[in-house]
């Protein structure tokens, strides 16, 4: 501390609002006659640890801080963020390679992932593609310790590249082969599976293969439908193939409402090619209900039901007796909501 206050090492004074909210959240207290906070740079903790001979927590340090950087880049791009996302990306990249030199290790490839998917989101095609290389690489240098879920990300983020170029035929390729890889590490019908028929489908329908595409998303609907019917209505599983882990699906609120817009295209796109009254128009309008049920969306989901109630006729019983206890579902939901 008295080296501190002497100015042997060098530090920050934040005002940042973000900052002191933070500080005030985790209880610390506050600099007495002082606006703002004092903050230690992180090449200031490493020479602190290393001046008191404490060199063995710079390793942990230096992996902390990656995973901090790799977090905030994850979630900046979750919310659409990918000019910000970029520059934290790339810095995690940077403290990866240095923290895992000489020899690259596998340890970068999610780093490479998250570099290429940052490009991606701002359309830089060539910077994309040259992180995508460099992670098929380490992946090819050691393929037994590459898992079944880095190849499906590979093969996913290579098919969305070769989407935005125009390379369909490629990225139909990558696109299957991100379906199998997920095929094999969690089953054909699981629901982290179906982003890989869903990215399908949007190919074939770009090339105009309209019956390809309803094929595809018709995947989509099944594993879905037959998920949240059993975690939401209390169905027994259509398939054995559905596996839910600990009675929940494996996706955070952020994933389901993009399964939502997801579940949404399917039906505009079904609206489009088979008119507003076919029947699976309204299925996906009772899919994205449950789906909105399951995270709270009340408000949402009931106006999901009524467009599923509005194709469905007199001859889909049991779609209309689902879609009553659906109705029922949201009211308990609502009074559950007021009593609180």
């Amino acid at each position: 501390v008295k080296d501190l206050r002497a100015g042997r090492y060098p530090k920050v004074h934040s005002v940042n609002k973000d900052v002191l909210h933070t500080v005030a959240v985790l209880g610390l207290p506050p600099e007495p006659g002082n606006t703002g906070l004092t903050l230690l740079t992180a090449d200031t903790v490493e020479n602190l640890l290393t001046d008191r001979r404490r060199a063995e927590l710079v390793q942990p340090f230096r992996l902390a801080l990656l995973k901090l950087a790799s977090q905030e880049a994850a979630r900046l791009m979750a919310a659409g963020e990918y000019e910000f996302a970029l520059p934290v990306a790339l810095d995690a990249v940077k403290q990866g390679q240095a923290l895992f030199r000489p020899a690259p290790a596998l340890q970068l490839f999610p780093l490479y992932l998250l570099a290429a998917q940052a490009n991606l989101g701002l359309k830089r095609a060539k910077q994309c593609e040259d992180f995508l290389g460099l992670a098929s690489w380490l992946a090819l240098k050691e393929p037994r310790a590459t898992t079944n879920v880095m190849r499906s990300q590979l093969s996913r983020l290579f098919g969305q590249l070769y989407a935005l170029q125009g390379k369909h035929q490629e990225a139909l390729q990558a696109f299957a082969e991100d379906v199998f890889y997920c095929a094999q590490e969690y089953g054909p019908e699981d629901v982290r599976t179906s982003l890989g028929y869903y990215n399908l489908s949007k190919v074939f329908q770009s090339q105009g293969s309209l019956a390809k595409s309803l094929a595809c998303n018709d995947m989509v609907m099944h594993i879905w439908a037959s998920a949240l019917k059993t975690l939401v209505l209390g169905e027994a599983p259509e398939t054995h193939a559905v596996s839910l882990q600990g009675h929940d699906i494996p996706l955070g609120r952020s994933q389901l409402l993009e399964v939502v817009d997801m579940l949404q295209d399917i039906c505009a796109l079904r609206s489009q090619a088979l008119g507003p009254n076919d029947t699976s128009v309204g299925d996906a309008h009772f899919t994205s209900a449950l789906a909105l049920a399951h995270i709270g969306e009340v408000g949402r989901a009931h106006g999901q039901l009524e467009g599923a109630l509005k194709v469905y006729n007199d001859s889909d019983t049991e779609k209309l007796k689902l879609t009553q206890r659906a109705m029922d579902h949201l009211t308990s939901m609502q009074a559950s909501m007021a009593s609180y």
